[in-house]
């Protein structure tokens, strides 16, 4: 305590030093006349009494000075005169400042951007109290997916079981719910939950209340909600009123019983639910397969919160002897499942490692940038403490350390740093909001809210890189600068042009144009991916509108169902400016996506079909006439399906080009007889492949079956692509009207134009492209930048050598050609390094890359070229003022 006392005294002592040095003064002046008089009373002549006096005090400065030091604290009032002297240096030279502070503040800003995207994804702890105590259990399948679900009896052996948790909750996220207002209909994201999951987060309601135990006991009896602030907000202008009022969900009155407080948006990050419901409500809302039995799986996840003192591996351990999954234990549903158990706030496990990898990659690529950044800075430091030779050996001649020129210098780069780090965080306001832009709708309509807000995790991690950047690259230069011949120095002026044009300052030209050659080529890559993705592989997303219905949820008939797709094909198949539809079962995932589908298992005639899991597992859609003349897709053999393709028709499938090469490598498919799932169907066509080509995912085999013949009608989920003569997003809500005045309840949902959920379900690689196009385009100015620096600097030091090269006759060609070959060689170099890094660094983005390879040839031409050329045109500049310098005014400068 006695010393902590100490320091804040010293340092209050620091920070005011007029009055105390005069009082100082005057004592010490007081003691020194006292000294001097005792030393004339004893003989001693006035100026002789002086000397002695001073003498015995040690020197007068000197006292002054350990006064000083016991007083205060010498190394923060050097501190303090080192940034106003560099202040100073740095407003005597505006030019180099503006560079360097936004060189910093570009990179800086890229990196902070990014971790506030990495905290809002993985790091920031959901809005709720005590969310550390917050887990999410999951069920991993056989396949390492962890989305194998849990039933309702399943979910109540955790309940009322598990000691290790003071509540569980289940919960069936997102569903599609179609709400009423008076507006028209809307469809809203929401959740199915226990009645205890406002009690388990702890959360109040603003008005009304939550959920009791007695409304989640009884399957379809309680139909009452709580709605959002924000729906409470835009679709009921905040009336307070709203409680106890009727809404329309998926065609069932629901009364509003509570308003969920302002910025709760329930507990899944990123994903916000504007309306809760019993989970009990389930099978009436028409979702799933509740009817209580073990194999009827709802619940993708389980919510829970730990007991006091337990920990999430005890919790894990416990859940997971409870929850064993056998032919003796749960006789109805043996499986290879796994229970495991994560943190609640962040993604799911599926989604989190897809993401986790992306971000490993963004920061990679921003962290190349900041070592560009940072090359770019040391090169003009080196350059510039070139300059400043004579000012530092004159500074070490009359007593300074060599260490208090190195901390000074280095305190001029960290004002650099703080400068940029401060106008980096500012730039990374914008670019988080452009970022976030990416992520704020999924392909199927539904919106994502992510805090992005600044924390002081964001705030630690920009100190953190401002000061590791100011050290980077100020370290060597300050080293460099402070290490001379005094004696050289002073009577010549020291080396400058060995030491500008020396291995080191060659060394960071070179590193910032291979990294910027990987930035570049890698930036290509993805662009021309992007291309690929946006113009669709065997299928044209222009023109397409995409849209969802879900008659299942108004409990259709199967005979409703298929009456209700006929009349719809039919009607929106004759409205002005449709020029073709196609629908499939909606269930299957989209229209166009190959990735999408159910599985089934598909062997040849002859194959001992009998057998659990034989034959080819592949993935298959149900899909109805004209489907692939909508989407563009050529057929290689055969015929599309027809309106003769019905129930009682003979079975037919239609089989892509990768599972015809599989089943018959001769060529020839139509015709020949395929099991699906037991049954005989006959191929009638083959389907170009619908997946993007790309190195790390070979084409997959896939089947179509006829819409009518599968029975698909049975689950009443359909989906539809139409392709118009205009613009799609003004001809959706003309489809919709048609829809509706068919039966103006039935859900619609997913309806946007097919190129924007295309974009939408390739988020990563537009998202990768775009990053890596900003980082790239930096790059390449800073290294232009580099170059023109550090051969302005060889230029203005070598004036006097050029001058006399000019005065013995050199051409002003032959200077030209002097300086821009040097330009051109460092530019030439820097390029073969970095192509060979290129072709290492883009493997890692073999899984971004469709329709392009991480050797496609032509961009690493490309990005050679313009990388070179861009460097011959930053020399240029330094070469033309070589050229043009005067021989007499050149000699006459020293």
């Amino acid at each position: 305590m006695r010393r902590l006392r100490a320091i804040v005294l010293r340092l209050l002592a620091a920070m005011r030093r007029g009055r105390p040095e005069a009082e100082f003064s005057a004592e010490l002046d007081a003691h020194l006349a006292l000294h001097i008089e005792d030393g004339i009373r004893s003989g001693l002549a006035p100026g002789e009494a002086r000397r002695r006096a001073l003498l015995r005090l040690g020197g007068e400065e000197q006292v002054r000075q350990a006064w000083r030091e016991r007083r205060g604290l010498p190394w923060f009032g050097n501190l303090c005169r080192d940034f106003r002297f560099g202040g100073r240096m740095l407003a005597k030279n505006p030019g180099f400042a503006l560079v360097a502070v936004l060189t910093l503040a570009l990179g800086i800003g890229a990196n902070t951007a990014i971790f506030s995207l990495i905290d809002a994804l993985f790091l920031k702890p959901l809005p709720v109290p005590h969310a550390g105590q917050l887990v999410r259990i999951y069920a991993r399948g056989p396949h390492g997916h962890y989305g194998a679900g849990f039933s309702m009896p399943e979910f109540e052996n955790l309940r009322d079981h598990a000691r290790s948790f003071s509540a569980v909750s289940a919960e069936y996220p997102r569903p599609q719910l179609d709400m009423v207002t008076r507006d028209g209909s809307a469809e809203v994201s929401g959740a199915f939950v226990s009645g205890n999951y406002f009690q388990l987060l702890q959360v109040q309601p603003r008005l009304g209340r939550a959920f009791s135990p007695e409304e989640d006991a009884v399957p379809n009896r309680n139909a009452v909600a709580v709605i959002g602030d924000a729906l409470w907000k835009v679709h009921f202008s905040s009336d307070p009123g709203i409680l106890g009022r009727q809404i329309q969900v998926n065609g069932i009155s629901f009364t509003v019983i509570g308003v969920a407080p302002a910025g709760f948006h329930g507990d899944l990050m990123g994903l916000p639910e504007e309306i809760w419901i019993p989970a009990m409500m389930l099978g009436k809302a028409g979702y799933g397969c509740a009817d209580d039995s073990y194999n009827c799986s709802l619940l993708d996840a389980i919510v829970a919160r730990l007991a006091t003192g337990v920990s999430p591996a005890q919790a894990q351990a416990e859940a997971a002897s409870r929850m064993v999954w056998s032919a003796t234990d749960w006789p109805e549903r043996p499986s290879r499942r796994q229970l495991v158990l994560f943190p609640a706030s962040g993604e799911s496990p599926d989604e989190e490692g897809e993401s986790v990898a992306q971000m490993h990659l963004l920061m990679a690529v921003t962290g190349s940038l900041l070592l560009i950044a940072c090359a770019n800075l040391a090169g003009l430091l080196l350059a510039r403490g070139v300059m400043r030779r004579r000012e530092l050996a004159v500074r070490m001649a009359i007593g300074a350390r060599r260490s208090r020129v190195i901390g000074q210098l280095l305190t001029e780069s960290l004002l650099l740093a703080s400068v940029g780090g401060a106008l980096g965080v500012g730039i990374s306001f914008l670019m988080k909001d452009l970022l976030s832009r990416f992520y704020a709708t999924d392909s199927e309509g539904f919106q994502h809210l992510y805090d992005l807000s600044f924390d002081g995790r964001v705030l630690a991690y920009s100190v953190a890189i401002t000061l590791a950047m100011g050290a980077l690259f100020g370290l060597v230069p300050a080293l460099r600068a402070s290490r001379q011949d005094l004696n050289a120095e002073l009577k010549q002026g020291g080396p400058a042009a060995e030491a500008l044009g020396g291995r080191l300052g060659q060394v960071l030209v070179i590193g910032q144009v291979a990294l910027t050659m990987v930035l570049v080529v890698s930036a290509g890559l993805l662009v021309r991916s992007g291309i690929a993705l946006d113009k669709g592989t065997n299928f044209d997303p222009s023109r397409m509108v995409v849209l969802r219905l879900r008659p299942e949820l108004l409990k259709y008939t199967p005979q409703q169902v298929g009456s209700l797709v006929q009349e719809t094909v039919r009607r929106v198949g004759s409205a002005p400016g449709v020029r073709s539809v196609a629908f499939m079962q909606g269930g299957e995932g989209f229209v166009w996506n190959w990735q999408n589908g159910r599985g089934a298992q598909v062997s040849l005639p002859g194959e001992n079909s009998a057998l659990p899991h034989a034959g080819l597992e592949v993935r298959k859609q149900d899909i109805g006439a004209n489907f692939f003349h909508t989407l563009g897709t050529p057929l290689l053999q055969g015929r599309e399906f027809s309106a003769q393709d019905r129930q009682d028709a003979p079975r037919v499938a239609i089989v892509n080009q990768a599972l015809a090469l599989h089943l018959w490598p001769d060529g020839l498919a139509v015709g020949r007889n395929a099991i699906v799932n037991g049954q005989t169907y006959q191929v009638v066509g083959v389907a170009a492949d619908l997946q993007p080509p790309n190195v790390l995912h070979a084409a997959e085999p896939h089947l179509y079956l006829s819409y009518w013949q599968s029975g698909a009608t049975s689950e009443g989920d359909v989906r539809m692509a139409v392709r118009v003569a205009g613009d799609p997003a003004a001809a959706l809500p003309a489809i919709r009207r048609i829809v509706q005045s068919i039966d103006p309840a039935v859900p619609i949902g997913e309806d946007m134009a097919m190129s924007e959920q295309v974009d939408l379900e390739y988020m990563p690689v537009l998202l990768a492209r775009s990053v890596m196009s900003y980082c790239g385009l930096l790059a390449l100015s800073l290294s232009a930048i580099g170059l023109y620096s550090i051969l302005a600097f060889l230029v203005r030091t070598r004036t006097r050598e050029i001058g006399i090269r000019m005065a013995l006759g050199a051409r002003r060609e032959h200077v030209l050609g002097l300086v821009a070959a040097k330009g051109a060689k460092l530019g030439a170099a820097g390029v073969l390094v970095g192509s060979a890094a290129a072709l290492l660094a883009t493997r890692l983005e073999g899984n971004l890359l469709y329709g392009v390879t991480a050797r496609d040839p032509l961009v690493l031409l490309g990005g050679a070229i313009l990388l070179f050329c861009v460097a011959v045109a930053a020399s240029l500049l330094p070469a033309r003022r070589a050229a043009s310098i005067d021989p007499i005014e050149a000699l006459r400068t020293e």
